[in-house]
């Protein structure tokens, strides 16, 4: 399960938006958007260019929003 929260945060602690970073990684706004909410998933290609994209380079930073247990 992703943590949303976690990957908003890190999105603007990079200086993008949403809509930005989609494009950036080859899916729309929508996508993203519904991603991040939870109603759909992100593939590997899309997780290893969303670390790429924002810096996120770390293992647990990796775990942590992208592959929480249980997210409140």
């Amino acid at each position: 399960m992703l943590n949303g929260r976690l990957l908003r945060g890190r999105i603007i602690m990079a200086g993008q938006t949403q809509g930005k970073l989609a494009k950036r990684i080859g899916i729309s706004a929508n996508t993203m958007t519904a991603k991040i909410n939870g109603r759909r998933v992100f593939n590997t290609e899309e997780v290893i260019k969303i670390c790429n994209e924002l810096g996120i380079t770390g293992d647990q930073d990796k775990m942590d929003i992208f592959f929480v247990q249980n997210v409140p």
